[in-house]
């Protein structure tokens, strides 16, 4: 484990991602130290090789070990003047040299070479000691072996790059197959929502919120609702309970205007909720730019429930009923988006820090949107989509002056990317992608929250008839072979994946040539994943995620392509399927080592000038040199096959599974 990686600990007991200094000085250091270990290593064999065959040996072992252990002793002034005639290079090579040379390397040597201080013949004591080397008919420790654990350990390994997977289709699956994993993962999107039991608990911890918050507020009306994943459904038992508050005063009693109010009615509420039962560890975060309390509910069947309580959260809202129109749209996209949380979950990825699921679940929309699966809501007024209009929007996407159009109270393309001018935008009116005509008017804190809603979304039929495990398996290969975070955007609002950054108005990424010699300041500072608010235009999804964190997801989602394929694997010692392998947790002794991250990081490891290049495909991405995931992850499934599953019976318990 290493200490600098202990802030931020995942599954796998290493921070993912590591911080791209860290991959840079392991792997100099270890291309520095390589060529070193190797000659080392060359001479602790032949200092072994001559004790073997010039020692001393000793009577064969007692017991169980006679005659299969024997022990050759030397003593070393005999050792250096031996390796002196042998080796013309070797003339400076002194006792001490080699004392200090098998004290370094004991660990690679143990079993094999013990030093022994004095004469072991009992005519006398020489300072310089003796070597004793023991060797054994089932572990005969050659100069071959030596120096094969020599490079086993100091020789560079990377991360498998996958390029294979990047014109690989499904198409090799069989029709047997093929259902097979789509029903897998009907069967886990259906599974990937809470109880009936957990569905009432939830609703009861709502309802007491709300009692408490009026208590606090002293006579205002307030009301607690769910938003995020508990609101649309695409959550288990598990999942946290984002519940945002609503306060209104009646006549005579003065409402909440100011900052300060906000702040005291969240210390009065939080110090409510520490006296109610059930309630623990109630955090208030009142200073955040978003003050929320953060909390703990234990019901009364022992369930624990953790979630955050926010106030006026109108635009949560707005985005949750976002999210719930796209997935009642089409069956595929709930059960896309449930095997992509699921996915998320198991390995690590979205967090607070970096990127949390509603910027994850837009990544996926927007591709599904470019795919025709379902189509963008907030630029139609009726579900009924033309060709044509799916041919304009092919158009705007390429277009800045077409985007800009759309909005014809906002920036002209030429106009700089404020937030004066993002906000201008999306307060005016929105054109409609079909007729042209100005779609109605819908605002949420001064932001334009217009999506399509209602009765005419169960007249979408959509002309995409791929299957569920076709989309998530070229979502995956899309996002980790072809998307480009560094110019590239992600807007669901005009379903796109690759909007040219300079048409939105998410600032760019700036240059890591600058600053990529402080690793501090260049991971503060350069922003690669641009993924648009889907009503706050200026709103980057993706701005707390550094470089590293960026590459270390699109390696995953190229891992998770992989993971998908029909390849003729070993199924090691019970059955498994793609996505068993899609859902393996990672693990400590794959990842821990940031060396191997070299070529998942290959945009953050690109040299400048005449640098050569820190990975460089042609020479380092060699069978020898890259990590056997696949063995590894075999191994891996055979031991969770070997352990017996827990029976999943109803809604919300296939998380426990995993």
């Amino acid at each position: 484990m290493l200490p600098a990686l202990a802030k931020g600990l995942g599954p796998a007991g290493v921070k993912r991602f590591p911080y791209v200094n860290l991959v840079i000085s392991t792997v100099r250091n270890k291309r520095e130290t390589f060529p070193r270990n190797l000659r080392d290593f060359d001479l602790v064999a032949t200092i072994t090789q001559t004790v073997l065959n010039q020692g001393t040996a000793s009577e064969p072992g007692a017991g169980g070990n006679k005659g299969r252990i024997h022990s050759h002793s030397m003593p070393l002034d005999l050792i250096v003047k031996a390796l002196r005639q042998k080796d013309k290079a070797l003339q400076d090579i002194s006792a001490s040299h080699i004392r200090s040379l098998l004290e370094r390397y004991v660990t690679i040597a143990t079993g094999t070479v013990s030093l022994v201080c004095g004469d072991q013949s009992g005519k006398g004591s020489d300072p310089d000691g003796s070597l004793a080397v023991t060797q054994t008919i089932d572990a005969h420790s050659t100069a071959k072996r030596l120096r094969r654990e020599a490079t086993d350990l100091a020789q560079l390994k990377f991360l498998p790059t996958f390029d294979h997977v990047a014109s690989a289709t499904l198409a090799g699956l069989s029709h047997s197959q093929h259902t097979e994993l789509n029903q897998a993962i009907v069967d886990a999107a259906w599974h990937w929502q809470p109880s009936v039991q957990n569905v009432d608990e939830v609703s009861g911890l709502v309802s007491r919120v709300e009692a408490l918050a009026r208590i606090a507020t002293q006579g205002r009306f307030v009301t607690a609702r769910l938003f995020g994943s508990r609101k649309y459904g695409l959550c288990s038992d598990q999942s946290d309970v984002d519940i945002t508050l609503s306060v209104s005063s009646p006549r005579g009693i003065n409402g909440m205007r100011s900052e300060a109010d906000n702040h005291r009615f969240f210390r009065d509420l939080a110090a409510k909720l520490r006296k109610a039962a059930g309630f623990t560890r109630v955090v208030d975060v009142s200073h955040a730019r978003v003050p929320i309390i953060k909390f703990v509910y234990v019901t009364l069947d022992k369930h624990r429930l953790e979630g955050d309580i926010s106030l006026n959260g109108s635009k949560g809202l707005a985005k949750s009923g976002l999210v719930a129109a796209y997935l009642g749209m089409d069956p595929r996209v709930r059960q896309v988006l449930a095997v992509l949380k699921m996915w998320a979950v198991c390995r690590d990825i979205t967090n607070h820090n970096a990127l949390n699921s509603f910027g994850l679940l837009m990544m996926a929309i927007a591709f599904l949107i470019s795919r025709k699966v379902v189509p963008p809501l907030q630029m139609l007024a009726t579900a009924q989509v033309t060709p044509q209009a799916w041919e304009r929007l092919v158009r705007i996407h390429g277009c800045p002056e077409e985007i800009a159009m759309l909005y014809p109270g906002g920036r002209s393309a030429s106009a700089p990317t404020t937030p004066e001018n993002a906000r201008s935008a999306a307060s005016s009116a929105v054109r409609c992608l079909q007729s042209g005509a100005d779609l109605p008017e819908w605002t949420v804190d001064g932001t334009r929250a217009y999506y399509l809603n209602g009765s005419d979304l169960h007249r979408w039929r959509s002309p995409n008839k791929d299957s569920p495990a076709a989309l998530l398996f070229d979502m995956f290969r899309y996002y980790g072979f072809e998307f480009d975070p560094q110019s590239h955007a992600i807007s669901p609002r005009l379903g796109s994946t690759a909007i040219p950054r300079d048409s939105l108005y998410l600032l760019p990424p700036q240059d890591t040539g600058l600053t990529i010699g402080e690793p501090n300041k260049w991971r503060h500072s350069v922003r690669w994943l641009a993924i648009e608010d889907p009503f706050d235009l200026s709103v980057n999804c993706g701005r707390n995620a550094p470089p590293e964190w960026v590459e270390g997801l699109l390696w995953e989602m190229r891992r998770a392509a992989w993971a998908l394929l029909p390849l003729d694997r070993p199924q090691g010692g019970g059955p498994s399927s793609p996505l068993d392998r899609l859902l393996l947790p990672p693990t400590e002794s794959v990842y821990c080592d940031p060396g191997i991250w070299a070529s998942a990081y290959h945009r953050a490891l690109r040299p400048s000038g005449s640098e050569a290049p820190l990975f460089d495909p042609a020479v380092d991405c060699v069978p020898e040199r890259t990590v056997d995931l696949e063995g590894l992850e075999d191994a891996q499934l055979a031991r969770s096959c070997k352990r017996p599953a827990k029976p999943v019976t109803q809604p919300g318990q296939m998380r426990q599974t995993f």
